[in-house]
């Protein structure tokens, strides 16, 4: 990552900090019964982005968590650690974030599982990636060792 990229992650990490300590202070004043509500969310999502920081593939870690402050997509870790090329899944994933608009969803198991709502380039997965294809929704594997 260059120092450009780094940038931009800390400035929208830093963002979405302050939005988050903004609705802690409005709940505190208006609805102060859901602030555990609000607390446990947070949690949450700490929980999750160092659940893929463990999986030590930085690449892509740092594609995910930016994206995913940014609203553009959610992943979900269920896995200790995968058997992933970093560099490789981490530019499938730049490549789908920069040709779709629709949403995106990630989940870390014995490999990889992306399932886009929207339009998927056709350069970013290969056919044997396919593992569903709908009106809805493209679902594409890509598993541990490749």
């Amino acid at each position: 990552m260059n120092s450009q990229a780094a940038l931009k992650l800390l400035s929208t990490v830093r963002h979405e900090w302050m939005n988050r300590l903004q609705m802690i202070s409005l709940y505190a004043a208006l609805e102060p019964e859901k602030l555990e509500e609000l607390y446990e969310r947070y949690r949450q999502h700490a929980d999750e982005e160092s659940a893929l920081i463990r999986l030590d593939m930085p690449t892509t870690s740092l594609v995910l968590m930016q994206a995913n402050w940014e609203g553009r997509l959610t992943y979900k870790v269920s896995a200790d650690r995968v058997s992933l090329d970093d560099a490789r899944v981490a530019d499938k994933l730049v490549r789908l974030l920069s040709g779709t608009d629709g949403p995106i969803h990630v989940t870390f198991t014995d490999g990889l599982m992306v399932r886009v709502f929207g339009h998927v380039p056709d350069d970013v997965f290969t056919s044997d990636e396919v593992y569903e294809q709908t009106v809805e929704c493209s679902t594409f594997v890509i598993k541990e060792g490749n």
